[in-house]
């Protein structure tokens, strides 16, 4: 549904500045992460900043939040009228700036009370004065409004209250800009309206928030204004009264970033891997995908596209056997239903998985040919001995044929590029005769050479009848390479869309529910 610029009424605008960033440039080598950019907050405004991934928003508010010291980028960043030059987080917090990352980090063993004031204790006589803290404590929590018992165990609390104690710790010291990243992408709807309520007892009192999300409705709900990061550059910024969400879609993609990908159309064969009601829950039992649907054919890539807490990386690692939760549903290979319980039945079914972090799937230290035979010892294992003749043959025909850059295959892995790593962990599963691929962010990192490399080696094995299953965080990838896609939001499928269909827009739409 397109949204209206009724979804929300608009606040009076403050004329006051909190934040001016000018001309802030960050490089990393060989890529320009934040470009030049220009930005005002004022006092009592939420801010949204959206992008896709790689486009900047995470550098930006890494500078600001003191991550990225002063001295490691180009550009001013004022606060109050005053030069914001902070070396460590600890400097940003002083001077003002609060930042709450994606992930929720707490130490679950301490208290309430022990949290908010972690290594800001008041002391008494050399010592913490324990009643004053606890009374500190409640006054905090009642101020903000939280029912929350102080002396409770913080790993005792849901995420949503774990999130709050973090916020009144920031205001605890006097935060005036405060930065939340994805903060929403763990909480159910309860949890994330109580969250709301909390920002907007915050904008009354003046503090500023930073509110990094990729989820449409939620930006349209609670910010006054919407910037939009693309290729390291604001490609827009709009009051959220006045726009709608299709044009906050356009500014993320560029208006020309819908066309079709080229690659040529694959003849599907049999099913290769199919789920059937799979249900994925962490292990407290929260369900994290719900009943899902899908199959792979030989010779397909199908996307499996979400945003950040849709269950796309929960469903691959479900489906290779390494979730640690729960899974329910039946999983069918080559149509025979099988048990996959860890990764080494999935292994043995032919099933390879390329992980998101490269680091997960090879050893740095150890050689490409220590790296590649690793998930077929047995099968290249004569009488308990590493056949290394036949081993090393099946090695060097994989090193030339996915065109690794490397001397030979004794250099050690740490020492290649992100790309050549990604094919050396290809080379691992051809070698092991995979079938089935799972592919988790495999391009991420890796350079444009690179990756147009990697992504026509899915082609061609496709092409050879191999079933792969691309999980991506990039749209244009998705549609680039894909045969057909299948979009996740909150744990559901919210659409299938059709080769002929496939485009940037469309995806993101899904998956953001426009």
């Amino acid at each position: 549904m397109m949204a209206t610029a009724q979804e929300k009424p608009a606040r009076e605008p403050v004329a006051a500045r909190l934040l001016e960033v000018r001309a802030l440039t960050k490089l990393f080598p060989g890529v320009v992460a934040v470009d030049n950019v220009d930005l005002d907050i004022a006092p009592g405004e939420i801010v949204a900043l959206l992008g896709q991934n790689g486009a900047g928003k995470s550098t930006l508010i890494q500078v600001l939040s003191g991550l990225y010291p002063f001295g490691s980028y180009a550009g001013d960043v004022i606060l109050d009228g005053s030069p914001l030059r902070c070396h460590s987080v600890a400097e940003a917090e002083a001077a003002g700036v609060a930042f709450l990352a994606q992930e929720v980090n707490v130490a679950a063993e301490l208290t309430v009370e022990e949290g908010l004031f972690l290594n800001n204790e008041p002391v008494r006589f050399g010592l913490v004065d324990h009643p004053l803290r606890l009374a500190r404590a409640k006054a905090a929590l009642a101020d903000f409004g939280l029912d929350i018992d102080a002396r409770m165990p913080l790993g005792e609390l849901d995420l949503a209250s774990q999130q709050l104690v973090l916020i009144v710790r920031a205001l605890s010291k006097n935060a005036r800009l405060l930065i939340l990243d994805e903060p929403t992408a763990a909480l159910t709807d309860r949890e994330t309206q109580r969250l709301f309520d909390s920002m907007r007892q915050l904008i009354s009192r003046g503090v500023a928030i930073i509110f990094v999300s990729h989820r449409l409705a939620e930006v349209f709900e609670i910010s006054d204004r919407i910037v939009v990061m693309r290729d390291g550059r604001i490609s827009g910024a709009l009051r959220t009264a006045e726009t709608t969400r299709d044009a906050v879609v356009d500014l993320m993609i560029g208006r020309n970033a819908s066309r079709h990908h080229q690659r040529n159309e694959s003849a599907a064969g049999n099913v290769a891997i199919e789920a059937r009601g799979l249900s994925v829950l962490d292990p407290t039992g929260r369900e994290l995908v719900s009943g899902l649907d899908i199959t792979v054919r030989r010779g397909e890539v199908v996307g499996l596209f979400g945003l950040l807490g849709s269950g796309v990386v929960e469903t691959t690692m479900a489906l290779f056997g390494a979730w640690r939760g729960k899974t329910l549903g039946t999983v069918l290979v080559a149509g025979q239903q099988a048990s996959i319980r860890q990764p080494v039945d999935a292994v043995k079914l032919g099933i390879g998985l390329i992980a998101q972090d490269r680091r997960d799937g090879l050893s740095g230290e150890h050689s490409i040919y220590d790296n590649a035979i690793l998930a077929d010892l047995e099968g290249l294992s004569r009488r308990g001995f590493i056949d290394s003749v036949a081993a090393r043959r099946k090695i060097n025909d994989l090193f030339d044929r996915l065109k690794i850059k490397a001397g030979d295959v004794d250099v050690l892995v740490g020492t290649l590029s992100g790309g050549n790593q990604q094919k050396v962990q290809v080379a691992r599963w051809l070698a092991a005769g995979a079938r089935i691929l799972l592919l988790v962010d495999p391009t991420r990192g890796v350079d444009v050479g690179a990756r147009s490399e990697i992504t026509q080696i899915w082609s061609e094995l496709a092409a050879a009848g191999c079933a792969i299953l691309l999980v991506s965080s990039d749209a244009e990838e998705i549609v680039e390479i894909c045969d057909r896609a299948v979009v996740l939001r909150n744990g559901r499928i919210a659409g299938n869309v059709a080769r002929k269909d496939l485009s940037e827009a469309q995806l993101l739409k899904l998956a953001a529910g426009v």
